[in-house]
C-alpha cells in the first residue's frame, strides 16, 4: 500500500482481513462450498484471490460506509461497486487474468462495512484502533525499506521471530475493537459485467454514471477523491464502478438460501 503510515497501513490491512473473515463465516454458517484454503498463500509472497465457488476465482471487493447511527438513508444497492483502476495492471486490468488453476473465470464481490457514525458532517471514532508504539513502527518501517515491500522467492523470516520481535518492542495488545458492524454482502461481477464500469475519472458529457442512482450520485474534488450519496462513501483512487443495482446479488446464485433468509424475516 501506498500509506507511509505504519498504523495507518497495518489498519487498513486488517480491515480487509476482517471484511474477509466475516466473509468466510458467512460461508461456513450457511453450508456455501466456496474453498478459501486453495488461495492462501505465504506472507512474503503476494495474494491470488480470496476464494474460489462455482469453478471461479473470487476477489472481495470491501469498501466503508458512514451513515448516522442505525438510518440508512440510501437502499444498499445505491452504493458504488468499486475495482481500483489507477494504472494499468491495477486490479481492475486483472479481471480477465486467471490465477488459480483449473480456473473458469474471474468474479468480484462487493462488500461493506460501517466504518463510523456520521455525525452533522462530522465522522465518529472509527470501528477498529490498531495500536503500535514507537518501536514497533520503527521495526515494521525497517522491513518495508529491507525488502521494499515485494515479494521474495524465499521465506525472509519466520512469523514467530516476527511477532516475538514486536512483543519485544512493545505491548502485544495491537487492537482495540470499538464496535462490531455487520458485513454488508451485496453483488457481483463478472466477464458478463464488465460493460456497465466507467472509471471514476473527469466528469464530463461522456461519463453516464455520475446521475446514474440519484442526481449527483457522486461528487469529484479538485484532489481526485469522489464522494458517493452525500459522504456515504469516498475514495481516494480512480476506479472502475457501476451501481451496485446494476449487477446480480451475490445471493441469487443460492436460490434455497435466498428463500430461507426471505422466510426469517418474515417470521421476525
Amino acid at each position: 500500500m501506498s500509506i507511509s503510515n505504519e498504523t495507518q497501513r497495518a489498519l487498513n490491512i486488517a480491515k480487509g482481513k476482517l471484511a474477509e473473515a466475516l466473509f468466510r463465516k458467512f460461508c461456513a454458517k450457511n453450508n456455501i462450498p466456496a474453498n478459501f484454503d486453495i488461495c492462501s498463500t505465504p506472507f512474503w509472497t503476494v495474494d491470488n484471490r480470496d476464494f474460489v465457488l462455482h469453478n471461479k476465482e473470487w476477489d472481495i471487493k470491501n469498501n466503508y460506509i458512514y451513515y448516522p447511527k442505525d438510518i440508512f438513508n440510501f437502499n444498499f444497492v445505491d452504493l458504488p461497486a468499486l475495482v481500483p483502476n489507477r494504472f494499468e495492471g491495477d486490479q481492475w486490468s486483472k479481471r480477465t487474468q486467471n490465477l488459480i488453476a483449473e480456473s473458469k473465470g474471474v468474479c468480484f464481490l462487493f462488500t461493506y462495512l460501517k466504518n463510523a457514525d456520521l455525525i452533522n458532517g462530522k465522522r465518529s471514532t472509527d470501528f477498529l484502533e490498531i495500536k503500535l508504539s514507537e518501536f514497533q513502527q520503527t521495526f515494521l518501517r525497517s522491513l518495508y525499506q529491507q525488502y521494499k515491500g515485494k515479494p521474495q522467492v524465499n521465506e525472509p523470516y519466520t512469523s514467530q521471530w516476527f511477532w516475538e520481535k514486536m512483543e519485544a518492542n512493545g505491548n502485544n495488545q495491537y487492537f482495540v475493537l470499538h464496535t462490531r458492524p455487520e458485513l454488508i454482502i451485496t453483488g457481483y461481477a463478472d466477464d458478463h459485467h464488465w460493460k456497465l464500469f466507467e472509471n471514476t475519472g473527469v466528469l464530463d458529457r461522456n461519463n453516464h454514471l455520475q446521475n446514474a442512482v440519484k442526481l449527483k450520485w457522486y461528487t469529484k474534488s479538485p484532489k481526485g477523491s469522489c464522494n458517493f450519496l452525500n459522504g456515504t462513501l469516498w475514495t481516494t483512487i480512480t476506479n472502475a464502478t457501476t451501481p451496485v443495482a446494476s449487477i446480480p446479488a451475490f445471493l441469487s446464485l443460492f436460490p434455497k438460501l435466498k428463500a430461507e433468509i426471505k422466510a426469517a424475516r418474515i417470521k421476525k
